[in-house]
């Protein structure tokens, strides 16, 4: 069994530090994109909906980690 875990970069607060120019075929361009600098925490994501043995895992995981989903109420503010 697998599970696939996503760093919470927002609670975590990581902060994009850098910009990096991007390539086109080899060539950079005047666009740049920026680079995140990831903070060493133990905030990550668990997409359990999408997990076909999720009642499995469920009871594996600590219950202090089992919160409501993440929902966006107004996609607006996003």
């Amino acid at each position: 069994c697998m599970v696939n875990l996503q760093h919470n970069c927002i609670d975590s607060q990581c902060t994009d530090t850098l910009q990096q120019t991007v390539c086109q075929e080899r060539i950079e361009t005047f666009r740049t994109k920026p680079i995140i600098h990831h903070k060493s925490t133990l905030n990550y994501f668990v997409n359990a909906y999408s997990i076909h043995n999720y009642d499995h895992i469920r009871l594996v995981i600590p219950e202090t980690l089992r919160e409501m989903p993440l929902r966006v109420t107004n996609v607006a503010e996003v």
